[in-house]
């Protein structure tokens, strides 16, 4: 993909005018032409700290948004660069590590890695062909849980660039009988005995000492801290629609589920509430005629009202939290606001004073699109409701505003194609903010600047 590439030149750009000391480690045979998946990079110990500003850096170069940072390991850091292509977006995935560390073992040392690293025939830095094996050798037998195709032959290729290093490497991580069979692999190319790779995990571990206890409990520290700031500032996004029938948030999700999905570790999509006092329904029926049954009594809009509001209060630290923890895009389509704007598709005849008070206390979502259209235009789309009632819904639902921290309003008499353009963009833009405060990114920056932090 062309935005793809561009933003990996740019990225490298930086990195170099810098001088940052890196390598990209693994799947830069295509590159910049091919990204199929991550970019592994290592980066000095020293330079994790200004690498940030970097990626910021890089991304606005080549017009995107660094959007997203996650530390998955004490010394690995996730970004993700996206760019918005009208209605669709384009990812770069940076992947960073200082020395490589997993389950209290230190595989490669950066510095190590870095003073043998080489020049790539397109001008970036890779590791030494050895350096490269071990690598994705070490990554395959502890990740994975079986090799595919291209794997297996991304093994064997890094192996004979250089066929000694390599065979040294295997002999230091594995046992004979192991080591062995891994080395026939790698000189033939056939990996067909590899259906499963835990045998060799556990001969890998086996083999690599623990590092000592006092590195143990620094890991652990930082590990600590990592998590705690995964709980105050979670990397996850709760995203809320709002609009009446005929409005399109039905497409308008789909498309931001999909073309945002690359930006966080999963998607849930959730109907009006979270369901944790009552489940909800599978497959619930399509409601179409919303206004049909008349409302209930006070007393049991009232009851149901506060079991409505319940379900979102408790939701939030029992349901919404650790998923945003986990890094989570969390897209409802209706929220408890709803009741406020349209309480007859609830038969809800209680007091919306009440209704609105209660809402106040509902968990804010981090952005919430509020799908707006002339009545008329909604009523051509969907015919439930009477000119006079979508008028009202109208005006009740942009009255909303004002009760969110962060509210936009769409117009959705728009083509489709330039409201999801438009909500994208509002998505990127909110990201890319919250991106920054967790990094305290400044606003302008250049390379030597961050190179020479006291410049």
């Amino acid at each position: 993909m062309a935005g793809n590439r561009d933003m990996f030149v740019h990225f490298i750009q930086v990195l170099e005018e810098a001088q940052t000391p890196y390598c990209i480690l693994a799947g830069y045979d295509g590159y910049p032409d091919d990204i199929g998946s991550d970019v592994d990079f290592m980066v000095s110990n020293e330079w994790s700290d200004r690498l940030p500003g970097l990626i910021a850096l890089a991304a606005a170069r080549s017009s995107g948004h660094l959007i997203q940072y996650l530390r998955h390991e004490t010394t690995a850091t996730y970004f993700v660069i996206a760019r918005l292509n009208g209605k669709t977006v384009s990812y770069l995935h940076p992947d960073s590590s200082t020395d490589y560390r997993r389950h209290g073992r230190r595989w490669l040392e950066a510095e190590g890695v870095l003073e043998r690293r080489r020049r790539h025939a397109r001008g970036f830095w890779i590791p030494a062909a050895a350096d490269a094996f071990a690598y994705y050798l070490i990554k395959k037998i502890d990740k994975a849980q079986r090799l595919d195709e291209r794997q297996a032959q991304q093994l064997t290729r890094r192996y004979l660039e250089d066929p000694d290093g390599g065979s040294k490497v295997i002999r230091r991580l594995l046992p004979v009988p192991e080591a062995q069979t891994i080395e026939q692999a790698a000189r033939s190319g056939s990996w067909s005995t590899f259906t499963s790779l835990g045998h060799l995990r556990t001969a890998l571990h086996a083999r690599t000492p623990i590092e000592p206890w006092s590195t143990r409990i620094r890991q652990a520290a930082a590990d600590l801290q990592r998590f705690t700031d995964r709980l105050i500032a979670p990397t996850g996004l709760h995203i809320v629609f709002l609009g009446p029938d005929g409005s399109g948030k039905s497409s308008i999700i789909s498309t931001v589920c999909s073309e945002m999905s690359k930006a966080f570790r999963r998607v849930q999509y959730q109907h009006l509430r979270p369901g944790l006092l009552v489940p909800k329904r599978r497959g619930g029926m399509v409601v179409t005629d919303p206004h049909g049954k008349p409302p209930r009594g006070t007393l049991a809009s009232t009851f149901k009202l506060v079991h409505f509001w319940l379900d979102f209060v408790i939701g939030a630290s029992v349901w919404l939290l650790p998923q945003k923890v986990r890094s989570t895009l969390i897209v409802f389509d209706r929220y408890y606001h709803d009741i406020v704007a349209d309480p007859l598709r609830y038969r809800y005849g209680g007091s919306l004073r009440l209704a609105r008070w209660l809402g106040r206390i509902v968990p804010q979502p981090d952005l919430v699109f509020i799908l707006d259209a002339p009545a008329a235009v909604l009523q051509q789309r969907k015919k439930e409701v009477s000119l006079e009632e979508g008028e009202r819904q109208r005006s009740a639902y942009l009255e909303l505003r004002s009760e969110f921290r962060q509210a936009r309003v769409i117009d959705v008499a728009q083509p489709l194609d330039k409201v999801i353009a438009d909500v994208l963009g509002h998505i990127c833009d909110c990201q890319e903010a919250r991106t920054a405060r967790r990094l305290r990114v400044p606003r302008s920056v250049t390379p030597s600047a961050i190179a020479d932090p006291a410049s």
